[in-house]
Order: C-alpha cells, then structure tokens, then sequence
C-alpha cells in the first residue's frame, strides 16, 4: 500500500514529469491524490478551462495537469513573431487594437478572390466542449472547440432575446501562425500548448471550456438607447 502524504506544487509538477517521462505510471501518481470518488466516477468526471478575454488567460484543471497561460483570440492576434511586412498588410495586423475586433459580433470578412477585408473579433461567450484532433489540415495537431447551447447566441439583459453572432462553429485552440486569430484561442507559449493537447487527448472524462468577459455589439435599433 502506498502511503498518503502531503505535497505541494513543486513535489506535485516533479511527479507529473515522472509521469510523462514513463518513469511513474498514472496509477501510482493516483495513488497519491486524496480522492473520495471511486475511480469510476473520477474516470467519468468533467474537468474546467476558463478563458477569460479581457484578461487573455486560459485556466484551468484537466486530470493532474493545471494551467494558467497567456492566449489571444480574435483580431489577428496571436500571429507568429517577425512576419514581413507584406503578409502582415495582407492578413490585417493593424486591425489587432481596433474595437471591432473584440467584440463576438464582428465576423471575418473576405472578397471575391478570398483576401480578407475584416478579420473576426474574440470567439463568443459560452460553453464549448473540448475534442482533441491529432491532424487538421491547417492547424495540425490542435483541440477543437464545439460550440454547447449557450454559445450560438448573446443573451443579455439590455435585449428581449438572444443576440445572433453571426459566427460559424470552426474556432479551435492551435498554434501561432503568420495569419493570427480571427477568433480561435492561440496559446502565446508552444510548450503549454502541446501540455494541453496532451491533457485533452488523455483525460477519460469531458473537458469543457468556459468563454467569459466577451464585449459584444447590441442590435442597430438599440444602440441609441444604451449610453
């Protein structure tokens, strides 16, 4: 029988290493968890990210795993460090400090020949489930999020009815690129990302992401009505 004991962050991220250096197996670092579910439940269990926009911090518990980092979503934001000039003029970099683009309700717009003209703002408050993909054509290996009720419309206080968005169900959590988000949530450490995929990929359980904190524009007709 292993012996329980205390423990605090250092012992437990020196434990997780183990774990993922196939030096310790799950089960042991189990062992060392105080649980009082059977592991049936535990196995069946939901585990909570948060992303907060205004503050752009992605948070939460999956399994052993914790995280709290830094993420961008919406605007272009997140784009790799360095892109010339010419792609950043082409994928609207400029557009990353205007208010349009943080706001749920600003889709991406792009012409005819596919070139953008407005890049989509923050991805919409609400709840979306967390599904690992270990290949998408774009992204690579990233975590898809699928949209749960709450996030196909705004609901407020200052409108009878759910406010439409407008916004398609493709936003993920991927990696930075030269283009940047129009909406997705893109980890500003590579490292912490992959720690996340790894998580997602093997918890048991659902993981379920809160989006929270999201400006949004009100209907045309109740806009002159709301100093």
């Amino acid at each position: 029988m292993v012996r329980k004991i205390e423990y605090g962050w250092r012992f437990k991220y020196q434990l997780e290493n183990w774990v993922d250096s196939g030096i310790l197996s799950p089960l042991f670092f189990d062992s060392f968890l105080p649980r009082k579910e059977p592991m049936s439940v535990i196995a069946a269990s939901v585990a909570n990210l948060t992303y907060d926009a205004v503050s752009e911090v992605l948070s939460g518990n999956i399994g052993r795993y914790s995280f709290r980092m830094t993420a961008y979503s919406g605007g272009s934001r997140g784009h790799r460090a360095g892109v010339k000039s010419a792609l950043a003029d082409k994928y609207l970099h400029n557009q990353a400090d205007t208010l349009s683009s943080r706001l749920a309700t600003t889709s991406e717009v792009k012409d005819s020949q596919g070139r953008y003209k407005r890049r989509g703002g923050t991805l919409p408050p609400g709840h979306y489930v967390c599904h690992y993909l270990a290949h998408h054509h774009a992204f690579g290996e990233c975590i898809r999020l699928l949209r749960s009720a709450d996030a196909r419309a705004i609901s407020t206080p200052f409108y009878p009815h759910p406010i439409l968005h407008g916004r398609e169900n493709d936003f993920f959590i991927h990696g930075s690129g030269p283009k940047g988000s129009d909406g997705c949530i893109v980890p500003a450490i590579r490292a912490e990302r992959f720690r996340l995929n790894k998580a997602v990929k093997q918890f048991a359980g659902s993981v379920i992401l809160e989006v929270k904190n999201v400006s949004y524009q009100l209907p045309p007709e109740l806009e002159h009505q709301i100093a």
